[in-house]
C-alpha cells in the first residue's frame, strides 16, 4: 500500500542511496525538505493531465451574482478542483468544446464563467490519498519531487537537471497511458470499401 512516506522514500532513492527516510515526520534533513514541497509538487503533477483517477463531475447551481466580463453565468468553483477540464458538451463527446472562463467575484470568490446553462463540468480533483493514485502517476511524481529536493540536499545541478528530465518524460508517458485508458480502436475499414477510394 503506497504512503506518502514511501513516495518520499522513493523520491530520495532516485538522487542516492544515501539518503533515507523512515518516516516524514522524523527530524531530518530530508524529512524536511521532502515535507517543504510535496504538496505543491503533488498538486503541479495532478495539474499536469486529466488523470482518471482524479476525475470528478460536477453540476453547481447558478450563482445569483452580478456576472463579471461578457458571460451570462456564473458558477461556484467546486472546493476540491485542482483543475477545471470542460464543460462537459450536452450534445454529445465528440463535439466542440465549450468556452469558460476562471475568474473572481468582487468579494474573492473563485468562480466558473460560461454562457452555458446547467453546466457539467468535468474537472482534476485535489486526491491526497496515495492509495488512490495510479502507479505510473506515482512514479512520474516521486521524479518530479526528487528533482525539487536535489539541489538542497546534494548541491549538484546536473541531478536536479536529469531528475527534472525524468520526471517531464514519465509525465508524458504516465498521461499517454491514462489518456488510451477506456479508449477502443477504430476498426479498419473493409477492403471492399477501401478499393473504391
Amino acid at each position: 500500500m503506497t504512503s506518502q512516506t514511501q513516495i518520499g522514500k522513493l523520491a530520495l532513492q532516485h538522487i542516492g542511496d544515501r539518503y533515507d527516510i523512515s518516516d516524514l515526520s522524523e527530524a531530518s534533513v530530508e524529512a524536511e525538505q521532502i515535507n517543504l514541497v510535496y504538496e505543491d509538487v503533488r498538486k503541479e503533477v495532478m495539474r499536469r493531465h486529466p488523470w482518471n483517477f482524479a476525475t470528478k463531475f460536477a453540476s453547481p447551481a447558478t450563482l445569483s451574482v452580478t456576472v463579471p466580463g461578457n458571460w451570462d453565468n456564473a458558477y461556484a468553483y467546486p472546493s476540491d478542483a485542482l483543475r477545471i477540464i470542460e464543460i462537459v458538451n450536452p450534445l454529445g463527446r465528440n463535439l466542440p468544446t465549450l468556452d469558460f472562463e476562471i475568474g473572481l467575484l468582487s468579494d474573492d470568490t473563485k468562480v466558473i464563467l460560461t454562457d452555458e446553462d446547467n453546466a457539467e463540468f468535468r474537472y482534476t480533483a485535489d486526491i491526497s490519498d496515495p492509495t488512490r493514485f495510479d502507479s505510473e502517476f506515482t512514479m512520474a511524481f516521486s521524479f518530479m519531487l526528487a528533482s525539487r529536493v536535489a539541489m538542497p540536499l546534494t548541491g549538484d545541478g546536473g541531478i536536479k537537471r536529469l531528475l527534472m528530465q525524468e520526471a517531464e518524460g514519465l509525465i508524458l508517458q504516465a498521461g499517454a497511458t491514462d489518456a488510451n485508458e477506456g479508449r477502443t480502436e477504430e476498426p479498419p475499414e473493409a477492403s471492399w470499401i477501401t478499393a473504391r477510394i
